[in-house]
């Protein structure tokens, strides 16, 4: 039975810190979504899934809780808690340049694949004690931000006991995602001393990869991966989303589309509840390891890609450019 993790990246915005908010104004629209409409953050979001019988997986990030002090973070990981999901650790090495205590020195790097395997491990010891210190379960699992890891950043998670890795995205290869492995993984591989957990995606049109992300992807595309997925026997699905996923671009209200697309989301996972286990990463201690070359590329056809572009452009017109 295919296992689905829906992930959640949940952390600060840098353009609402940049903009002058406070920690506190950052969490309340950043993470809470509390904007001119309605409150559309992780509160909504584990609300509609807990509904539809799916366990999120939030990565929370822990960096910025050196910046903005332990209490922000405390508060997130209280409601993830509360409403019975999952937290694991997310690092975004960009709040390095706003951290009066230089805890690398004076080195800078947009993405942890950017430092060396020392400033990478200590980075991450970090961030797993604010996440103890903050109330969680000592994480299991991580995820970089931008997906910016390499194989360093596996090497030092092993270092520190993680078991998880999901930073490897295909479509980001090359660009912030430098983690090397033979082949484009498609299942859970050992990689370092850990067991990477691939972000699914799928190719919509040839030549052309994309990530199973809920503001990247249509309903309808999510259904077919899934499906292909169940057909395959592939051992996991990994869906993507942030915890602003829901607002607009200048985060000022919901972005109506992305509503109805969660929604849609949720209600295709349920109605598939026979066939696939909505998982956290507790329940995927028996993956098998390794991939399956006889496995074919998940695919959604020019149709779907097409509806997906008009969809997506008519949703930033109503509601990211007014």
């Amino acid at each position: 039975m295919t296992s689905v993790l829906f992930t959640t990246d949940t952390e600060l915005s840098f353009m609402l810190h940049r903009r002058g908010a406070s920690p506190l104004e950052n969490l309340c629209i950043a993470v809470m979504g509390e904007v001119s409409d309605g409150a559309w953050g992780i509160g909504y979001q584990m609300q509609r899934l807990s509904e539809h019988g799916i366990k999120g997986v939030f990565f929370v990030e822990a960096l910025s809780s050196y910046l903005f002090g332990i209490d922000v973070l405390k508060r997130v990981v209280a409601v993830i808690l509360e409403a019975g999901h999952e937290v694991q650790l997310h690092l975004h090495a960009e709040w390095l340049k706003w951290i009066e205590k230089d805890i690398v020195d004076t080195r800078r790097g947009l993405n942890l694949a950017d430092l060396t395997f020392d400033d990478q491990r200590r980075l991450l010891s970090l961030g797993l004690e604010a996440l103890v210190r903050a109330g969680a379960p000592r994480p299991t699992a991580f995820r970089a931000g931008n997906y910016g890891a390499n194989n360093d950043t596996l090497k030092a998670l092993a270092h520190l006991g993680f078991t998880y890795d999901s930073s490897y995205n295909h479509p980001y290869l090359g660009a912030s995602c430098h983690i090397c492995a033979p082949d484009a993984l498609n299942r859970p591989t050992r990689i370092e001393g850990v067991t990477e957990v691939p972000v699914t995606f799928f190719e919509d049109y040839p030549g052309h990869t994309r990530a199973l992300q809920l503001c990247a992807a249509s309903a309808a595309e999510l259904k077919t991966v899934v499906d292909q997925s169940i057909a395959q026997q592939r051992p996991t699905t990994v869906i993507v989303s942030h915890c602003f996923e829901l607002l607009n671009l200048r985060r000022t209200r919901a972005n109506r589309m992305l509503l109805r697309r969660f929604d849609r989301y949720c209600e295709a996972l349920a109605a598939r509840s026979s066939k696939i286990a909505t998982a956290d990463f507790a329940k995927l201690s028996t993956m098998p390891n390794g991939n399956a070359a006889h496995v074919k590329p998940l695919k959604s056809s020019p149709a779907r890609t097409a509806w997906r572009m008009i969809e997506q452009s008519v949703g930033t017109i109503l509601y990211d450019r007014r």
